[in-house]
């Protein structure tokens, strides 16, 4: 799978488990979301910079309501964020831009999108 389609299919996935009740607001969605808009932050092309905007919608709309985790089993943004740093992982030289790999901190999220952890999900976020 390219790095293009693993960023895409993570958004797509993203997106749908935000619409899920009790999902679009819980800390680990928001702290999937969180990372994963750190790494797409260092990789270069349209469909990360499409794929970061619409993470920070969700990020920003799960933050009015905010709960904690409720111990979904499987927590669902768990897989398809996996899925995506398999990819990330297959291709370590894969399309990083060049003056965020550089960049101190680069790929970290700021105090504002940081995950808070979850008490219960075995560590997913």
């Amino acid at each position: 799978m390219s790095t293009d389609a693993a960023v895409l299919e993570l958004r797509e996935e993203l997106n749908e488990i935000a619409a899920v009740e009790d999902c679009g607001a819980c800390e680990c969605l928001l702290g999937v979301v969180a990372q994963a808009i750190a790494d797409l932050r260092r990789l270069l092309g349209d469909e990360a910079r499409d794929a970061e905007d619409d993470l920070r919608g969700l990020l920003a709309a799960g933050r009015d309501a905010r709960h904690s985790c409720v111990q979904c089993d499987p927590c669902l943004p768990v897989e398809p964020y996996r899925r995506f740093r398999r990819v990330l992982a297959a291709d370590p030289a894969g399309p990083i831009a060049p003056e965020v790999a550089v960049a101190e901190g680069a790929g970290e999220p700021s105090a504002a999108e940081a995950p808070l952890g979850c008490n219960g999900c075995n560590g997913c976020c």
